[in-house]
């Protein structure tokens, strides 16, 4: 077979051809630092690497939402935080004022800085996250959740929605927490049911919160005291309201301090009721605690130097300073639950971090250049190219014209 000049010069120019492209191939991985510049490169390692990148790119979203929860449930316990304080302050400031020591002016002056706390109150229910949105509207996040009127009755306009969070695979955390569920959902009473004095009782008879001592049914049940002639005993009787004509549960003599129990419910009253003072016991339902302290603010500007006056502010104080506590109570409940999901997002972002650090670890493994390995073949494909570049010079000279 012949070989023609041509063909040999041809097969020279290839082969510098294709020294030349692994070169070329070769400094391309070392200036990305990647071995496979294409899947073509590693199919099965192309496929991995994909894979892992997925993981790795949704884990990191994860863990933004997870520091996006954190944040946000910081923000929550720091209002929480406030709130509690002032409602500390509120109650001790009510026990301070249910003292008979206190003239009207002083009563008065403490029903002024209630109501400055209760304007402190309704700016943190109305608090804003960093984003501008509401921190207790529910879904409702642009809405200003609490709004008063000018009758001093505070009204929600969110909703009782929990917006959610993923934060991790199948792992999700609640962002907020509705202000129904804060400052409205709260228990009158003792949970049980609420013991109040008539707003038309002129002595002096003052009942207390009372306890459960039983399964409490029935009622509302009223209480009401006979005393039929000045110097003569003072008696009770007790209907349960809810019977048509009321029906009588129990009656007897009066003692000042001494327990009546009413089907579970125990209370007791001390002081002289007059004749036909009321008194009215009946299931617990919910009240905010705004209207709490409205309640209380009112009965202190109301109350005058009086017996029947301060009467009227015990009753109120013993009712509503038991509302007053059970919202306190309310909102640490609620801080115990933000102190858990911060717990939660912090265990999840640990639990991420984790993931993202093993996946990027055996993607590096995968896809990343062996740089030692990779400058010892870019110096032998450099020494090949050469070679070949010579060896095409060489050829290049083999002429028959070279010897005439």
């Amino acid at each position: 077979m012949r070989i023609s000049t041509s063909q040999m010069q041809q097969r020279a120019v290839e082969r510098m051809l294709d020294q030349e492209t692994q070169l070329s191939k070769t400094q391309q991985q070392v200036a990305s630092g990647r071995r496979m510049l294409e899947p073509a490169d590693d199919p099965a390692g192309a496929a991995q690497a994909m894979s892992l990148s997925r993981v790795i790119s949704l884990t990191q979203q994860y863990q933004a939402n997870a520091d996006s929860a954190s944040a946000r449930q910081t923000n929550e316990e720091g209002v929480l935080s406030s709130i509690t304080d002032l409602l500390q302050s509120m109650s001790t400031l009510v026990v301070q004022g249910n003292n008979d020591t206190n003239s009207a002016s002083d009563r008065q002056a403490i029903a002024t800085q209630l109501q400055q706390e209760l304007n402190h109150l309704l700016d943190l229910a109305n608090s804003k996250d960093a984003n501008g949105e509401y921190l207790f509207s529910g879904y409702q996040s642009h809405t200003e959740p609490f709004t008063q009127d000018g009758s001093g009755t505070v009204t929600y306009q969110g909703d009782n929605g929990q917006r959610m969070l993923n934060i991790g695979s199948g792992v999700q955390i609640a962002m907020t927490d509705p202000g129904d569920a804060i400052f409205q959902d709260i228990p009158a009473g003792n949970g049980v049911f609420t013991a109040q004095a008539a707003a038309g009782n002129t002595g002096t008879g003052v009942i207390t919160p009372g306890s459960a001592t039983g399964s409490f049914s029935g009622g509302p049940y009223s209480v009401t005291f006979t005393q039929t002639s000045p110097n003569g005993p003072v008696t009770f009787q007790v209907l349960d309201k809810s019977e048509s004509p009321p029906a009588e549960v129990t009656s007897g003599d009066y003692t000042s301090g001494a327990d009546i129990d009413v089907n579970g419910a125990q209370v007791s009253v001390s002081g002289l009721p007059a004749n036909g003072d009321t008194f009215t016991i009946a299931p617990s339902g919910n009240q905010d605690v705004f209207t709490t302290v409205n309640k209380l603010i009112h009965a202190f500007n109301q109350a005058g130097d009086d017996p029947v006056s301060r009467t009227a502010l015990h009753n109120t104080v013993n009712s509503e300073l038991t509302n007053l506590q059970n919202a306190l109570q309310n909102v640490l409940l609620v801080r115990a639950r933000v102190g858990s999901r911060l717990d939660a997002a912090d265990s999840q972002k640990n639990t991420n971090a984790a993931l993202i650090l093993s996946a990027q670890t055996t993607l590096s493994t995968v896809q990343d250049l062996d740089y030692a390995q990779a400058a010892s073949k870019l110096q032998l494909q450099l020494t090949g190219l050469q070679a070949a570049q010579q060896t095409y010079l060489s050829v290049a000279k083999l002429s028959l014209f070279n010897y005439i």
